[in-house]
């Protein structure tokens, strides 16, 4: 099969779509599919690169202000450039990952050469609410963009989204006639685990040898690490341990001035953005995941976590529910004194730790990339025959 891979953010803009498509994409075309990828191109003009061993083609596009990583296809000949992508590659099944200019372009021009086409869904509208000030305009906001997610989602059959809260979220914006299902962005097992020798990378990031309650991810308002980092303070003047923050973004600055002003500058270390060959035996070194964010389909960092045998510390809110079920703690938004507690408790008390740590490892086999990739290949088999 030809499978075309639609997105309107790619690498070097680093997310949920980008990792699962650079790690499902390489996966098919070893088992003997062609794979292509349509996203912004990284310039003006339009381009043809190999990235994870996958042809990308990118549409001239234009740098956002607030995000320079994030580019913004130019809208004038997109659906000339989109039709001839179209023609020359000849999918035999198209994947689009948002519901954005380029993904919209395609659904549209597609209607001409009637290509099986799966949407999946990665998108939440608090990652763009949180930024907006009063409840009546991000009510507003939120209204707006799901309704636009509505006009591009309900022109195709299937819709798939990492979990069933996904589904649950986006099943009242969709049409009765469009499919819906939740199918996991996957975690290579391989790759994150509980083994390995962490010594090289402790003393490369000078991570004492103490309890490390870590937090991976984009370091930005909807993340709500102050809230951790509030918590941090009070955890730590009953509890020795270092709070180990990996990430980078644009609260990067304001976190660590935060860290500093409440006294903990000493157990908390901000890495900066940290190498992929470096990231697995982060996790390895840690007793603990923490993550506040309320704006999660899915988390992979959270899986990545689990695969590694760390108890979870998650506040209550979207599919952080679906993971957290026996293997950590989950707390109500914005209450600091539960994060304390369980901070202190996960730090201090080994049965609990080995308990937990146990159920991530069990609870995460159900998000292999393996299984992720057989459902997604079946169900593009699936449609292609349907046409055939």
């Amino acid at each position: 099969m030809k499978i075309l891979f639609v997105s309107d953010t790619y690498y070097p803009h680093i997310n949920g779509v980008y990792y699962f498509v650079c790690r499902v994409g390489p996966m098919l075309q070893r088992k003997g599919h062609q794979v292509a990828v349509i996203a912004p191109s990284p310039t003006a003009a339009s381009t043809l690169k190999k990235v994870d061993d996958l042809d990308v083609y990118g549409l001239p596009s234009v740098s956002t202000i607030l995000y320079p990583l994030i580019r913004v296809p130019f809208p004038i000949m997109i659906r000339a450039r989109v039709r001839k992508l179209i023609q020359d590659f000849q999918p035999d099944v198209i994947h689009v990952q948002d519901h954005f200019l380029i993904s919209k372009t395609v659904i549209e021009v597609n209607r001409a050469f009637n290509i099986p086409i799966i949407a999946t869904n990665h998108f939440m509208p608090e990652n763009i609410t949180v930024l907006v000030k009063g409840h009546k305009w991000k009510q507003q906001l939120e209204k707006f963009l799901w309704k636009e997610f509505a006009k591009v989602y309900n022109q195709v059959k299937l819709v798939t989204t990492p979990t069933e809260t996904g589904v649950g979220i986006m099943r009242p914006h969709l049409k009765e006639g469009v499919e819906t299902m939740a199918i996991s962005s996957g975690i290579d097992l391989q790759l994150f685990s509980p083994e390995g020798d962490t010594s090289t990378v402790r003393e490369k990031y000078k991570i004492p040898h103490k309890p490390v309650l870590l937090y991976v991810g984009r370091l930005d308002p909807e993340k709500r690490i102050d809230e951790i980092l509030h918590a941090v303070a009070i955890a730590a003047k009953t509890v020795d341990f270092t709070f180990l923050v990996v990430g980078k973004g644009t609260k990067k600055a304001e976190l660590e001035a935060l860290a500093k002003s409440l006294g903990i500058e000493s157990q908390a270390i901000f890495t900066g953005f940290v190498p992929d060959e470096d990231l697995p035996f982060i996790y390895k070194l840690a007793r603990c995941f923490i993550i506040a964010s309320i704006a999660e389909l899915l988390s992979l960092v959270t899986l990545q976590a689990m695969a590694s045998g760390l108890p979870i510390i998650a506040v209550k809110a979207g599919a952080l529910v679906e993971l957290v079920r026996g293997n950590g703690y989950l707390y109500h938004e914005g209450d600091i004194e539960a994060m304390v507690s369980a901070i202190e408790e996960i730090t201090t008390n080994d049965i609990i730790y080995q308990g937990m740590r146990i159920k991530s490892l069990e609870i995460v086999q159900q998000h292999s990339i393996e299984r992720t990739l057989a459902t997604f290949e079946h169900l593009y088999q699936s449609k292609v025959a349907k046409v055939a």
